[in-house]
């Protein structure tokens, strides 16, 4: 029977195939076991340092993927250039690994879509994705490798709903799912809406996500 899989997740769930997210720092430390992701978030941009690229050896074969990171736009963070500055650097970083991005976006789609667009030569994971199905069709004409992953926020959010929709009729290889960091929607939960979301059941969710990400792992 195929696993529940949660594409990014600060809390990792026993009993799924998780890739939990480190958020680098000066003390960061990868998981025990599991697959992981790493990165500077945009929110520690300001701080950020080189050496917090070396703290995960680059050959670890359980570093899935380089994130999270990407831009936050909101007055609270570091100034748009410094974070752009950040987050060139891992795209670089990704596309020398060959591992996918998973991107936090927060008021930053045309910057996103710009620096992805003539950069990235590795799949982007959009993770916590929100919008409208016009939102998902331009993040495909701008950046054709995107995948979209859906977390507890799209509950609260029904153009998100028809996003999601719109992806598993008209590109279901392009979808995944997470629990990011609320502790109130197992990945299990997540599964069970999506199904409600789309009109799949969940059987045929894991083996879809299976596939999506048996894929991932093999660029």
């Amino acid at each position: 029977m195929p696993p529940y899989i949660n594409i990014h997740t600060h809390r990792p769930e026993p009993e799924t195939l998780s890739v939990q997210n480190v958020r680098l720092s000066a003390t960061a430390t990868p998981p025990a076991q599991g697959f992981f992701s790493a990165g500077i978030h945009p929110w520690d941009a300001a701080q950020a340092q080189p050496e917090w690229l070396q703290l995960v050896a680059n050959d670890s074969p359980r570093l899935l993927a380089v994130g999270e990171t990407g831009l936050d736009l909101r007055p609270a963070f570091a100034p748009q250039r410094v974070q752009e500055e950040w987050f060139e650097r891992q795209i670089e970083w990704a596309n020398r690994l060959h591992k996918p991005l998973i991107v936090h976006n927060v008021h930053a789609t045309e910057a996103l879509q710009r620096l992805l667009g003539g950069r990235t030569a590795v799949p982007t994971i959009l993770h916590g994705f929100t919008g409208a199905p016009e939102t998902v069709r331009q993040w495909i004409r701008r950046v054709p490798e995107v995948r979209f992953s859906f977390g507890p926020t799209t509950e609260k959010s029904p153009k998100t709903q028809e996003a999601a929709r719109w992806v598993a009729r008209e590109s279901p290889e392009r979808l995944f799912l997470e629990t990011d960091d609320d502790p109130q929607s197992p990945i299990r939960t997540m599964y069970a809406r999506c199904g409600a979301w789309t009109g799949w059941d969940i059987a045929e969710l894991k083996e879809l996500i299976l596939s999506n990400f048996n894929a991932l792992i093999k660029q």
